[in-house]
């Protein structure tokens, strides 16, 4: 059995989470909720829980407040409870944690579930929260925080600009940076794509995202294709050529 607790400052929220994961996670037990982040932070120093839906919007303490409050490492997972265009989000998505949007819908529900439940490790390392807190101040100046490349042996970390490629590998990702290295992470490439968008990405065939800060040529051709700073050639589809120009251009 999972033991869960809830943060959040609505508490109909806390009531319609806690009908959800009645309904549709029965392997979750909910041990305790709160409204005021506070108490929550005392509840957590005390006692123990494999995992933590956290609202990220609250007075007083927001989510990430709290997680520092409570002190890394964290000896439970976290899933965040947010609403779309809440400040933060972009934070959680950089930092490698999960995340359900308000209304919470019942599928992402036991989606996150099953996720927490088949990792390695249901903690939240010193590094990851350090992570994290460094992207929401990132996010608060209007900076680019730093990815996790999450695998199954372990999360680094990198700045945006380090990397060169995403290439699809099923539902995979293989990561090529600046040292040269390569990467297989645990996400899709629409996760990249849709995490690097606003930082000068483009996806100029649907098995490649790119940097187009490290474009050292486009060849001409049916499509044609980029060389890469590191040599590597990355197909264009005709469909994209005339966007990938565009941004190449400006």
């Amino acid at each position: 059995m999972i033991k869960a607790v809830i943060i959040d400052d609505e508490q109909h929220s806390i009531e319609t989470l806690c009908w959800k994961i009645e309904n549709y996670c029965p392997e979750v037990s909910v041990q305790a909720t709160f409204e005021n982040p506070a108490d929550g932070v005392n509840y957590l120093k005390k006692n123990s829980c494999d995992l933590l839906f956290l609202d990220i919007e609250m007075p007083r303490l927001n989510g990430f407040d709290v997680l520092e409050e409570i002190g890394a490492p964290l000896p439970f997972d976290v899933i965040f409870i947010t609403a779309y265009d809440n400040f933060g989000i972009q934070a959680v998505k950089f930092s490698a944690l999960d995340y359900l949007l308000k209304p919470v819908q019942n599928k992402e529900l036991k989606d996150a579930v099953e996720k927490h439940r088949q990792k390695n490790r249901r903690s939240v390392s010193s590094e990851q929260v350090d992570t994290l807190l460094q992207n929401v101040q990132a996010e608060r100046q209007g900076k680019p925080g730093r990815v996790a490349l999450a695998s199954k042996e372990s999360i680094e970390y990198v700045d945006p600009a380090e990397i060169v490629v995403c290439t699809s590998s099923s539902n995979y990702t293989e990561v090529y940076t600046t040292d040269g290295r390569k990467r297989v992470i645990s996400r899709t490439l629409k996760d990249f794509e849709e995490l690097l968008l606003h930082f000068h990405f483009y996806r100029p065939h649907h098995s490649h995202l790119i940097n187009l800060a490290h474009v050292r040529e486009f060849v001409r051709g049916d499509g044609g294709y980029l060389v890469m700073e590191n040599k590597m050639k990355i197909p264009v589809s005709k469909s994209r050529k005339e966007g990938l120009l565009q941004q190449l251009t400006q």
